[in-house]
Formats: structure tokens, sequence, C-alpha cells
């Protein structure tokens, strides 16, 4: 049962930053169309910020990527899955802290409570599983 939990939590962040790669290879009007959709002002095209949004949304789209083949091998990825629960959490720790800051709200801003709740709930999907495992290792002394 813990494996299948820890695949469904790499699974849904595979999809989660993967999404990302939509804003890697669309023009700058539809990527700036979207984030007028999401709730951002209209911003006109500047080659800097259009670098920057290839930049972020690529890097985000890779750890999508990390995450589909953590999800497809577990084993040959234990490092870094034991390092994308607590990712999760900071980034949602990140995104709740930066919602109030520059207080957003739901209703000009519709998106961002789903940003915060995929980063919780991903990092609770993976980890728990890790948790439950270590947790029964020690009651048992046999290392994980």
């Amino acid at each position: 049962m813990p494996l299948r939990i820890l695949r469904l939590g790499l699974l849904v962040s595979s999809i989660g930053w993967g999404i990302s790669f939509l804003f890697t290879f669309a023009p700058w009007s539809t990527a700036a169309d979207q984030l007028y959709l999401m709730g951002a002002d209209r911003i006109h095209y500047q080659p800097l910020l259009d670098y920057w949004l290839k930049m972020a949304s690529a890097t985000f789209g890779c750890i999508g990527i990390a995450s589909a083949l953590a999800c497809l091998t577990p084993a040959r990825f234990a490092g870094l899955i034991y390092l994308l629960g607590p990712f999760h959490a900071v980034i949602g720790t990140v995104l709740v802290v930066a919602a109030i800051s520059n207080d957003l709200s739901t209703d000009r801003h519709p998106t961002f409570p789903a940003d915060i709740t995929f980063c919780f709930v991903t990092a609770a999907l993976i980890s728990a599983p890790l948790l439950v495992t270590l947790r029964k290792s020690r009651s048992t002394g046999h290392p994980s």
C-alpha cells in the first residue's frame, strides 16, 4: 500500500510540474494570455520576461520529468524521492507566505489556492509512505 501511495504522489508531482512545459514552448502571446486568465494584469512582450518564463517553466517541467522517472522506478531514484516530499512542503510554504504578503484574493487570482494545495497534498503523498516504512523498519530493527 505505501508504494501505491508514493507512486500516486510522484505521478501527481510529474503532472503538476510537467504541465509547465506548455509555457516553455508557447509563444509569448499565448503564455501572456494564459497568465491573464490566471489573474495577472496584461503583460506586454519583454524579451527578458519571455526568457525568464521559458527558464522557469523548463525548470519546473524538468522537476516533472524527474518525478515521472522516480514514479516508474522508485528504487533507482530513492535519494530524489526523499528530497521531493520536503521540497513540495517548502514550496507550499513559500507560496502561502507569498500569497499573504501580496494580498492575493481568489476572486482576482483564482489559481493560487490550487498551487498551494498541490504542493501540500503532493508532499503528504510522497512523505507519508516513506515515514510509514521508516517507522516499520525501526520497530522491526531492520534498516529500510
